[in-house]
């Protein structure tokens, strides 16, 4: 177990296979999974990119954060083009952080899943420093992303 966790790492990309929701109203399916910070020993501020296309039109898109603060919209986009790890990992496709999508996770839940083989969880890779502080920046300057987690970042 304690290889298992050291891939909860800030900054670390995870591919679950599935992945469970928090919310139950979904069904389990293979998610990407990127860790933005700790709070505190066993919980983590996570985010789960989605290929899922909100970018109102007329925003640009263009790799890295895209925020418009009169229509309170806020995202960080990858670029399929763009590699964000330090091993040259890109996203195969269209890839956005949605700022009001973050959300708290125990590491103790899932590392439990993975235990009684519901779940894999592989390490993708970890990314950039320049891309951890751009989608750090991006997300703790939004005022779509929650205040207490604003803080965290």
């Amino acid at each position: 177990m304690a290889n298992d966790i050291s891939k909860f790492k800030d900054g670390n990309i995870l591919y679950f296979t599935p992945f469970f929701f928090t919310d139950a109203k979904s069904d389990p399916k293979p998610k990407y999974f990127l860790i933005l910070k700790h709070i505190g020993d066993r919980v983590i501020l996570s985010s789960l990119p989605t290929s899922k296309d909100a970018v109102p039109n007329s925003i640009t898109k263009q790799h890295g954060c895209l925020d418009d603060k009169k229509i309170n919209f806020n995202c960080y986009y990858f670029s399929p083009d763009v590699e964000v790890c330090t091993n040259g990992f890109k996203f195969p496709k269209e890839t956005y952080v949605y700022g009001f999508r973050l959300q708290e996770f125990d590491v103790d839940t899932l590392l439990f899943q993975q235990a009684n083989n519901k779940t894999t969880i592989n390490l993708i890779g970890t990314l950039t420093e320049g891309e951890y502080f751009a989608i750090c920046q991006c997300l703790k300057n939004s005022y779509s992303v929650k205040n207490k987690y604003r803080r965290v970042l």
